[in-house]
């Protein structure tokens, strides 16, 4: 039998629609890793990925089901619409998630949103969003949240493009963390990234 070689946390983090590895966010979360839980990457303990999401949702989850399929605890960090699928995996593989001002429910003003041509905000490329996409990321949403205790919310009340206030609503028991001002980019996550280590429970 083959030795199992797969860490025991892996900390994925999912950007948000038209956003990138590049964004400040998940630098943030690069750079704090490698400089305050290397001693758990070097030992194989934790593994740290920032993945490029597809555009196309089906095509996303099928990506992010690859990098969980082994024995490792996976912790969720997601942004806007990787918030939306964080809290798909959460919930159907039990595992925790970090909510950066997360879309937390589809609507029609939404959906007007989603669809026709769009633009990457870090790299120009261009695509396009069908109903069908919609049609899928419709199945993903998740209308009762059973266990609550396995997230943390980081919400900005400044938020342009979510309204804050939805996802108060959908996470009553879960942590929360609100914070006054800001905007959609959640400026302040960097500051918060120890108290993320704290809820995910990496300990070196």
């Amino acid at each position: 039998m083959s030795e199992d070689l797969s860490p025991s946390t892996r900390l994925i983090y999912l950007h948000g629609f038209k956003s990138s590895p590049k964004s400040q966010k998940a630098q943030s979360l690069i750079d704090f890793a490698q400089n305050e839980l290397i001693e758990l990457i070097d030992q194989g303990k934790l593994e740290v990925l920032v993945p490029t999401l597809p555009y196309k949702p089906e095509q996303a989850i099928a990506l992010i089901e690859e990098l969980i399929l082994d024995s490792a605890k996976t912790v969720f960090i997601g942004s806007s619409l990787g918030g939306f699928y964080s809290i798909y995996f959460a919930e159907r593989f039990h595992c925790k998630a970090v909510l950066v001002n997360p879309l937390v429910e589809l609507d029609e003003s939404l959906a007007d949103t989603f669809l026709g041509h769009h633009i990457n905000l870090y790299n120009g490329e261009e695509f396009e969003i069908e109903m069908s996409d919609a049609e899928y990321l419709l199945t993903l949403e998740q209308s009762n949240i059973k266990q609550q205790d396995n997230y943390l919310l980081l919400l900005e009340t400044g938020d342009e493009v979510l309204d804050y206030k939805l996802a108060i609503k959908k996470f009553p028991k879960a942590a929360q963390v609100v914070i006054p001002g800001g905007n959609h980019r959640f400026e302040s996550f960097e500051k918060y990234l120890p108290e993320i280590v704290e809820f995910a429970e990496l300990k070196a």
